[in-house]
């Protein structure tokens, strides 16, 4: 496993694969397994709610078909994670979520495939954009 998903690019993966450049889905496309944060599950499911996006079935029927255990392999936030999302400083970022989403990363040594801007621009995070 070399690579974990941001929420966006978990999203795209599974709904709108054309968001997502060419190159990158091929890289994602040779990895048997790709890394994701429950983080991620919380925030879709959040957008959800809020409307904010729309699947065609119901969010906890997308989210079983876009966590195929043999693809995705859900990595918890351990301890470590939870106290290293907060090792940054105030500005690296303000959501929550992708602070544990980046110190997941970290943790577990992983290329994070994201679109996120501020993610993107950190040299101590190894990134990849999906643009």
């Amino acid at each position: 496993m070399q690579f974990l998903l941001d929420t966006n690019a978990w999203i795209w993966l599974f709904s709108e694969p054309r968001k997502i450049r060419r190159e990158v889905r091929l890289l994602i496309d040779r990895e048997l397994i790709v890394g994701l944060s429950p983080m991620s599950i919380v925030e879709v499911a959040q957008k959800a709610a809020k409307a904010r996006l729309v699947f065609r079935v119901d969010v906890a029927e997308w989210v079983e078909i876009a966590l195929p255990s043999q693809r995705v392999k859900l990595l918890p936030i351990s301890p470590t994670i939870a106290l290293e999302a907060y090792q940054w400083p105030a500005d690296f970022h303000g959501d929550p979520a992708d602070r544990i989403i980046a110190a997941t990363a970290r943790a577990h040594d992983l290329t994070l495939v994201t679109s996120d801007e501020k993610l993107l621009s950190r040299g101590d995070l190894t990134t990849l954009s999906t643009l």
